[in-house]
């Protein structure tokens, strides 16, 4: 990746505003966390939303394959609508890219083979008093092209989704996240910002620069209080973010006019409809028999294993994040199964964890062709696939 912000994402960002904005790089990029000194591979391009990998089984589950009967998503009102914004008048707001990625932290299997780890995007248009981001990839535990709407005047957010449009007050947006109540967190969130100003200092051009709501947006990600978050933004959006196990860096800032209406906050003019899933794949069959599974086992698979690859039954309260041998590879819904196809087959580390970085299961052996069971607490001994 380019230094500078400019390199292979100017096209990316030429898409947006025709010029790319290169910031000073700091100092130390560490995130001072121990479990997420990972070492960085070498990354690709992160595939377009259209052009991503179906859910993880070819054989949907019944709760994906629920047909809507032609009728589009129920779209909720806000609870307060954004009229002000309604207008076409022009508003300085400011376009963030940022290429987003999961460390799987120690403990959870550590590849014999080195790939590519998924990435994902978030796009954020921001003024001063509305935000709009938009979650991009496969590589998010969410359906693709997610958008969440906020205001700086009313907590909580509005919310496109595969199930439509709705309303969430504070808190929820992390609910929806998680998948579940969040009852346990991973590490913190971290922000990392530095614009060469010195601290307390506002730079020259502050109306050019709005971001400052960027911060609540994290804040309702993870569940945060607004008040304790958004004063860490005022310079604006920032370099680098980690919210739970999730890495962020900022590829590209540019100045944007856009008008009022393309911020307002509530259901109207809403994104397409997403395809309804309870599962998805973050990478493709071919990258996941990359991964080195040791001897194939020689006795026959367990009951109920499918004939390749690792099916997967979620029965925990939350969404899972499943990693296999180090290597986040995909998510599945609670009360949902996943079948991981491009395994070959041998006896892979298989753990898990919540969106919001709390470990579910550590790393344990099973066999492939298999099945796992994703519990709350230590699965019974009788469906452990482990040879």
């Amino acid at each position: 990746m380019s230094r500078g912000g400019c390199g292979p994402w100017i096209v990316l960002v030429a898409a947006f505003a025709g010029a790319c904005e290169t910031h000073p790089r700091p100092r130390q990029e560490s995130y001072q966390d121990d479990e997420l000194e990972a070492e960085v591979l070498v990354e690709e391009t992160p595939p377009d939303p259209d052009d991503a990998p179906p859910a993880i089984s070819p054989n949907p589950t019944p709760a994906a394959a629920i047909e809507r009967g032609g009728q589009p998503p129920t779209i909720v009102p806000a609870s307060h609508g954004d009229d002000d914004y309604a207008s076409p008048d022009p508003v300085v707001a400011r376009r963030y890219v940022y290429r987003v990625r999961m460390i799987v932290p120690a403990g959870l299997g550590t590849g014999r083979v080195r790939i590519t780890p998924p990435a994902a995007e978030l796009h954020v248009d921001v003024s001063h008093e509305r935000l709009r981001a938009r979650f991009i990839g496969s590589a998010w535990p969410i359906a693709p092209g997610s958008e969440v709407r906020l205001r700086r005047d009313r907590p909580g957010v509005y919310l496109f989704d595969d199930r439509g449009g709705r309303p969430l007050e504070p808190g929820e947006l992390a609910e929806w996240f998680e998948g579940g109540p969040v009852t346990r967190r991973g590490p913190p969130l971290y922000i990392f910002n530095t614009y060469g100003f010195p601290r307390g200092a506002r730079p020259p051009n502050d109306e050019e620069q709005p971001g400052e709501l960027f911060c609540a947006l994290l804040a309702e990600l993870v569940g945060e209080s607004r008040e304790t978050v958004l004063r860490r933004c005022e310079l604006g959006a920032p370099f680098l973010w980690r919210m739970g196990f999730w890495r962020a860096e900022q590829t590209a800032g540019v100045p944007v006019e856009l008008p009022r209406s393309a911020l307002r906050a509530d259901e109207r003019s809403p994104p397409r409809p997403m395809s309804l899933e309870t599962s998805r794949a973050f990478l493709e069959p071919e990258a996941l028999s990359r991964l080195d599974g040791g001897s194939a086992p020689r006795d026959p698979p367990p009951e109920g294993a499918p004939g390749e690859g690792l099916r997967v039954s979620n029965e925990s309260a939350d969404r899972a994040i499943i990693a296999i041998d180090g290597i986040a590879v995909g998510w599945v819904d609670r009360g949902a199964e996943g079948w991981f196809v491009g395994l070959r087959p041998g006896t892979y580390d298989v753990g898990s964890i919540r969106p919001l970085g709390a470990v579910m299961q550590r790393g344990r052996p099973v066999r492939v062709p298999g099945i796992h069971r994703v519990c709350d607490g230590r699965c019974p001994r009788r469906t452990e696939n482990a040879d």
